[in-house]
Formats: structure tokens, C-alpha cells, sequence
């Protein structure tokens, strides 16, 4: 008899235990959901865009004239940004569907200036949606069916392309300062390497921004090939336009002690680290 109840407690034990197991499982699952679409959509629709129909493309006889502007309305710095558009020819045969990246994190109220190259025979471009990525999340939002989706970046796929990682501030090894204009387009500047390392490949990303404070254009500047521990060099770089203004919002280089590249984004303050 007493076996009997013990196998009846027992089974009562594990049945418990199971139970309990399970609604856990489900409750803290619930909460991970919650915190990955946890944000509102009209806040993840963070890009204000000037003219999402840009038509009469043909009749345009210098294409580069074919242009939108974007501003971030959000309190979020947003980078990787793609904008995705359609095109079509007079008939509104569609030609083509592409995405053209913006080469510059956007803080909030900040803009930028987006050129496309439309196709010959293009008539209308049909801006059709975007998507970005802020430090905690990605978001891609579809215009034409006013839809957002919203996912949480997945750091660990780009932490684990490089060896240990240390904070990301760590990479932020390069002081980049006394950036004066020389003359009516030039300007000079002095980058110092702060590390004990030796870096090759470095790469000035230098933007240029115009009198109605737009991000106009992103250049990528060689600027040496190696900048020894502790070692400075001095940059001469040059404005497409003297009354634009230069800046520079990161850059690249290599660690060739570790054999990794180190991307640097100065506005989002983030690093992305590539195994090489």
C-alpha cells in the first residue's frame, strides 16, 4: 500500500514539475516576444519622405537631377538604411525593383539627400519602402501596403565573425581632429593613431553636407596604407562644392596583429568587426 502511494506521489511530482516547466517556458518565451516588438509603429516608420513619386523622369535631360530627401523622426540614431523603389517606363510597365543604401546614420531631425540613377526608358520611380537598423533593432516598413515589420538585431552573428571581442569603444582608436578649411573647396586634418598597434588600410568615410544642413554624398578617402603605434599623419581632402561642408563619420582599417577590419560608425558610435 505504501508503495503504491509513493509511486502516486511520485508521478504527482513529475507531473508538477512538467507543468511548472512548461508555463515557464511559455510565460518567459512571451516576454522575449514582447521586448522584440515592443515599439510602436509609428515610431518605427522613423524616415519622413519628401517625394515618394518622382515622375516626368524622361523629359529630365541631366539624370542626376532625379532626387528625394529623407529626414529621421525618430529619437533613434538609424543606420544601414536602404531605400527600396520601383520604376516604370510611360506605359507604367514596371522596368525595375532595386534598393539604393544611404551611406550615413541619420540622428534625429537630420537629413539626407538621395540621388538615383534612374534606367533609360524610366518615366516614374515609385519609392515603395525602407528599412534601418538602430543598436537595439531592425525595421522595415512597406509603404504601399502601410505595413512595419520589426525585428531584434542579431549582434552575435556579427560579434562572432571576428576573435574575442572586447567593448566596442575599444575600436574607436583613431583621433581624427583640427579638420580647417584652407580654401574655397580644401581642407586638411590630423588623424593620430592612439593604439599600440600598427594599422593598415586606413579609409576616411568623409561626408559632405550642403547650406540646408542635407547629407549630400559619402567618399571614401585612402588616406594610408600603414599609421604605426602612436604615429600621426596629415590629410589633405577636398568639398565638390565650396559651400558644402565636409565631415567625417568613420572609417575602416585593419588590426594586423588580429587580422580583423574594423568598420566605424562615429554617429550610431558602433563597430562592426570582420574577420579577415
Amino acid at each position: 500500500m505504501k508503495n503504491n502511494k509513493l509511486k502516486i506521489t511520485l508521478i504527482f511530482s513529475v507531473f508538477s514539475l512538467t507543468l511548472l516547466l512548461i508555463v515557464s517556458i511559455f510565460i518567459f518565451g512571451s516576454q522575449d516576444n514582447e521586448k522584440e516588438y515592443n515599439i510602436d509603429e509609428t515610431q518605427a516608420k522613423a524616415l519622413e519622405i519628401e517625394n515618394t513619386k518622382i515622375t516626368n523622369i524622361s523629359d529630365i535631360t541631366n539624370k542626376k537631377d532625379v532626387t528625394t530627401k529623407i529626414k529621421n523622426k525618430s529619437k533613434e540614431i538609424v543606420s544601414n538604411i536602404k531605400i527600396n523603389y520601383v520604376e516604370f517606363d510611360k506605359n507604367q510597365n514596371k522596368l525595375s525593383t532595386k534598393k539604393i543604401p544611404v551611406e550615413v546614420s541619420l540622428k534625429n531631425e537630420e537629413k539626407a539627400l538621395i540621388s538615383i540613377v534612374p534606367e533609360s526608358y524610366t518615366y516614374t520611380i515609385d519609392i515603395v519602402g525602407y528599412s534601418y537598423e538602430t543598436k537595439d533593432y531592425g525595421v522595415n516598413v512597406d509603404l504601399n501596403e502601410d505595413e512595419v515589420a520589426i525585428n531584434e538585431v542579431d549582434k552575435k552573428q556579427q560579434i562572432n565573425k571576428s576573435e574575442e571581442v572586447k567593448e566596442k569603444s575599444n575600436y574607436k582608436i583613431l583621433d581624427i581632429s583640427d579638420l580647417k578649411k584652407i580654401d574655397d573647396t580644401g581642407y586638411k586634418l590630423t588623424i593620430v593613431n592612439l593604439s599600440q598597434k600598427n594599422l593598415g588600410n586606413i579609409i576616411l568615410k568623409v561626408a559632405e553636407v550642403n547650406e540646408d544642413d542635407e547629407y549630400v554624398s559619402v567618399n571614401n578617402i585612402s588616406c594610408n596604407s600603414t599609421l604605426k603605434a602612436k604615429q600621426s599623419t596629415k590629410i589633405f581632402l577636398n568639398s565638390s562644392d565650396k559651400n558644402n561642408t565636409l565631415e567625417i563619420i568613420g572609417y575602416t582599417y585593419d588590426d594586423i596583429e588580429n587580422k580583423n577590419n574594423i568598420d566605424v560608425d562615429l554617429k550610431s558610435d558602433d563597430a562592426s568587426i570582420v574577420k579577415n
